[in-house]
């Protein structure tokens, strides 16, 4: 077996690309039974720290192939990634082109400037309520990016545009969102509580499940 994050989420839950969304929820339910701390199966083969680290993966591979859009556009990924190792055959050598004229300069273009929120809004929210977007306000203020999120927290950057985007339908159960959030609003040096109640409030008020 290959190392876990060499996997991708089809060997994580083990089962083939072509796989039933049934054969999926299966495969996703006996591997969070089996690598639960309290396991017999894994029982001192893995560490709490590994059993950890499997499990988010296993979530994440599940989030991403229970959800249609999600799983078209992660097998297309899949694809473009297997058609790129292949080797290539090799290519004769172009002639060197002809020389050309010197051409006239063409005037610049202005820099394209994309507006993503109102600078003079305040960066903290007024009523105190922590929803995506103001989070992404809030850590896009100060610089940061959402990969250095994910390299320092281990959360996957796809679930953290997800909270900033308000996909509610796309996050994973209340339990490991509420983790997310927390070093979410660490790393923003925010309070981790507040954040993540203000969250979950508007988590559970759009009909989500609650924990």
């Amino acid at each position: 077996m290959r190392p876990l994050m060499d996997q991708n989420f089809y060997e994580t839950l083990e089962v083939p690309q072509d796989a039933t969304l049934q054969s999926i929820e299966r495969a996703y339910r006996i591997a969070r039974a089996t690598y639960q701390p309290t396991s017999a199966a894994t029982y001192s083969v893995f560490s709490e720290e590994e059993n950890t680290e499997i499990l988010r993966r296993v979530e994440e591979a599940y989030a991403v192939l229970s959800q249609a859009r999600l799983r078209r556009e992660y097998d297309a990924r899949l694809r473009r990634e297997q058609l790129g190792d292949r080797p290539r055959p090799p290519r004769e050598p172009a002639p060197p082109p002809a020389p050309s004229p010197p051409a006239a300069r063409a005037p610049s273009a202005p820099p394209f400037t994309q507006v993503e929120f109102d600078l003079h809004e305040p960066v903290e929210p007024e009523d105190e309520v922590y929803d995506g977007p103001v989070l992404r306000r809030i850590r896009m203020s100060r610089g940061v990016e959402l990969e250095e999120i994910s390299v320092l927290t281990k959360v996957s950057e796809l679930y953290l545009q997800f909270i900033e985007a308000n996909r509610y339908d796309d996050l994973p159960a209340p339990v490991y969102l509420k983790g997310f959030l927390r070093v979410f609003a660490q790393c923003l040096k925010l309070d981790p509580r507040q954040v993540t109640e203000s969250y979950m409030q508007r988590y559970h008020q759009s009909g989500r499940r609650s924990s």
